[in-house]
C-alpha cells in the first residue's frame, strides 16, 4: 500500500475523531489538546536531545524519562490547561519557571550549552502556547464571545490548505518553493492550497456563519492559509537542521504528531491575535 493511500486512510479516520472532540468541547477537547501538546513536545525534545546517558535515580522513578524531559512535558500540559481556563497569569509564571529552571540546569552542569536555553524556551512558545490557544478557542467563554467555533474553523482550514497543497503539488508541481528546506514543496502546490483555503471562506459564510461578513471570513482564511504554510516550512527547517525526515513514526503515512500539527502551530496564534484585535477595535 502506497504512503499516499495510508495517509488518506488515516486522515479519513482521524479527522472525524478530532472534529467530534472539538464539537463535544469542554474537557474532552482540552484533553485532546493536552495529549497532542505532550506528543509534539516529546518529539521536539527527541529531535534536539543530546547523547543518551544512563538513567539516574529520579529518571527511573519517572518512568525512564530524563528529568529535563519530564519537566518540559509537565509544563507543556500545564500551560495548555491554564490557557483553557483563562489563567494567563499562571501561564506567565510557568514561562518564568521554565526560564529559571533552564538557567540553573546550565549553570550547574559540567558541559555548558547556553544555546539550549533558547531551544527549550522556543519549544514552550512554539508548541504549548498554540495548543493552549486552540483549547481556549473551544471554551464556552470564547464560543459565547465570538459566536463561532474558531477552533474547528482553524483546524478545517489548515486541513484544506495542507490537502490541496499536497495533491496540487503532486499533480502540477514544477517550481520548487524552498528546495533547501523541503525539496518536495512547490509554488504550484502552495498556490493551489491557498486558493482552496480562500474558497472555503465562501462555504463557511454561506452555510455556517452568514451573520458575519464575507470580508471577515476572507481575512480569517487568508491568515490561516498563509501561516499554515509558514508553519509547515518552519518545521521542515527544524527537521533539516537535525537531518531527519519525520519527527517520529507515530502516525502512519504522516510521520509524527509534530509533522501532522506543524501548520496549526503557526495558524492558531496568528488567528487568535487577529480575533483579539478585531474585538478591541
Amino acid at each position: 500500500m502506497s504512503n499516499t493511500i495510508v495517509r488518506v486512510i488515516v486522515a479519513i479516520i482521524g479527522i472525524p475523531i478530532i472534529i467530534f472532540s472539538a464539537l463535544a468541547g469542554n474537557v474532552i477537547f482540552l484533553v485532546f489538546c493536552s495529549v497532542m501538546a505532550f506528543f509534539c513536545m516529546n518529539e521536539f525534545y527527541n529531535l534536539f536531545e543530546g547523547p543518551h546517558k544512563p538513567p539516574g535515580a529520579i529518571t527511573k522513578w519517572i518512568g525512564g524519562l530524563s528529568m529535563n524531559k519530564f519537566v518540559f512535558l509537565l509544563i507543556s500540559i500545564l500551560i495548555v490547561i491554564c490557557f483553557y481556563y483563562g489563567m494567563f497569569n499562571f501561564v506567565l509564571i510557568l514561562y518564568f519557571f521554565m526560564f529559571i529552571y533552564l538557567i540553573l540546569v546550565e549553570v550547574f552542569k559540567e558541559e555548558k550549552h547556553f544555546e539550549a536555553i533558547g531551544t527549550w524556551l522556543l519549544s514552550v512558545v512554539y508548541i504549548s502556547t498554540p495548543f493552549g490557544l486552540l483549547s481556549l478557542m473551544d471554551s464556552a467563554k470564547m464560543l459565547d464571545f465570538y459566536g463561532a467555533n474558531y477552533a474547528i474553523i482553524c483546524l478545517v482550514l489548515v486541513w484544506v490548505s495542507d490537502t490541496f497543497a499536497f495533491f496540487g503539488g503532486k499533480l502540477f508541481g514544477r517550481h520548487k518553493l524552498a528546495e533547501r528546506i523541503s525539496p518536495k514543496k512547490t509554488w504550484e502546490g502552495s498556490i493551489i492550497g491557498f486558493i482552496f483555503t480562500m474558497l472555503s471562506a465562501i462555504v463557511i459564510w454561506k452555510f455556517f456563519y452568514p451573520n458575519h461578513t464575507l470580508i471577515h471570513w476572507f481575512l480569517v482564511t487568508a491568515i490561516v492559509g498563509i501561516f499554515a504554510q509558514l508553519g509547515d516550512l518552519f518545521e521542515s527547517n527544524l527537521k533539516r537542521s537535525v537531518k531527519v525526515k519525520d519527527s517520529s513514526n507515530l502516525i502512519p503515512g504522516h510521520g509524527g504528531a509534530l509533522d501532522r500539527f506543524d501548520s496549526i502551530l503557526f495558524a492558531v496564534p496568528a488567528l487568535y491575535i487577529f480575533l483579539y484585535l478585531v474585538s478591541i477595535f
